[in-house]
């Protein structure tokens, strides 16, 4: 097997060296480890992709699409190599029966393609090179690997029940809302006449909530337009890890229990929140969910402090690459 997949790295190399002539040049820098504008372009075009398949009722220029799709890409490759160098820093390494199953892995892949003719076209067609391919299998283990490390590290609140209690405490609260959308049945923001209707109506929905004119849940009755809340009406918990797919997330840990707070506007519509007490049973009936939070937030906050106190350095090579020629990097 090692044998067979060494030869099959060999005909690789010199079926790459055919068509890329010149190295790559740097594109970014973390710490000591170098990230070629090979690996930046393939991440720039497939966070062109994924940003142009999301509809989040905001509508990007080209201008701002690019570089919102830097920043992610930039943002991706910092963790990605900060990861790595913490593996280095605590000698967390992939078993030697781990590489030879991605190695087997890589070779069954390669087969299904039809062959060696196959995989290029599918790097090509991927904006990908062999190496960031097989950079790319390790890198969800290597995840893995530091999250699980860390989550069983000495003094990790996934360990001890009174500090999970206390970071349950810190970081969950229940919200109801109501939303009054700013997009039409196609998902596109209405007209700036419209848009300044329904705040009107929001403001004074607010108005009449705070002035105890309008029952909270009367108003979320009658106003609301998620389904979210409308399926859910004594609210939701959420933590404060939530706040990547949760807009709303910021502003509702901001209130005090019992508060109204508005009018807020996200991305599909106008908020009124109000933030509640946690239901008394829900950690019991949560434990599982609450230990990989905990265990997500301790990961996010040893890349943050990682981010802080590592050097970082951007190329201005990254400035020249786009979505019309990020392929003439790809060596």
């Amino acid at each position: 097997m090692i044998k067979k997949a060494l030869v099959l790295v060999l005909a690789i190399l010199v079926a790459l060296s055919v068509f890329n002539c010149a190295a790559s040049p740097t594109a970014m820098k973390i710490g000591n480890r170098k990230v070629d504008a090979s690996e930046y372009s393939y991440y720039l075009n497939y966070n062109h992709l994924n940003l142009s398949m999301k509809t989040s009722g905001t509508i990007l220029t080209a201008d701002e699409m690019l570089a919102r799709a830097h920043e992610v890409t930039q943002q991706q490759i910092i963790e990605n190599e900060l990861i790595a160098i913490a593996c280095e820093d605590l000698e967390l390494e992939l078993s030697k029966e781990l590489k030879e199953q991605l190695a087997e892995e890589k070779e069954e892949w390669i087969d299904s393609l039809d062959g060696l003719a196959g995989y290029l076209s599918y790097l090509n067609d991927n904006a990908m090179t062999d190496r960031l391919y097989d950079k790319l299998q390790e890198q969800s283990y290597t995840y893995s690997m530091l999250h699980d490390y860390l989550a069983q590290a000495e003094g990790s609140v996934v360990l001890d029940d009174q500090g999970l209690r206390q970071f349950f405490a810190e970081n969950y609260i229940k919200v109801k809302y109501i939303r009054l959308t700013t997009l039409d049945e196609n998902g596109l923001p209405y007209n700036d006449a419209t848009m300044n209707d329904i705040h009107e109506q929001a403001k004074s929905v607010l108005t009449q909530i705070k002035n105890g004119e309008l029952d909270f849940d009367y108003a979320m009755a009658t106003y609301n337009d998620d389904p979210i809340m409308t399926e859910r009406p004594t609210g939701i918990t959420v933590s404060s890890q939530d706040g990547l797919i949760r807009e709303y997330i910021t502003d509702a840990f901001a209130l005090k229990d019992g508060e109204v707070g508005g009018v807020y506007l996200y991305s599909d519509g106008y908020y009124i929140l109000q933030r509640q007490a946690v239901d008394a049973n829900y950690y019991d009936e949560n434990h599982e969910q609450i230990l990989l939070t905990a265990a997500n937030w301790t990961f996010s906050n040893y890349i943050s402090d990682a981010a802080a106190v590592t050097p970082i350095t951007v190329s201005s090579v990254c400035k020249k690459i786009n979505f019309e020629n990020y392929k003439n990097y790809i060596k």
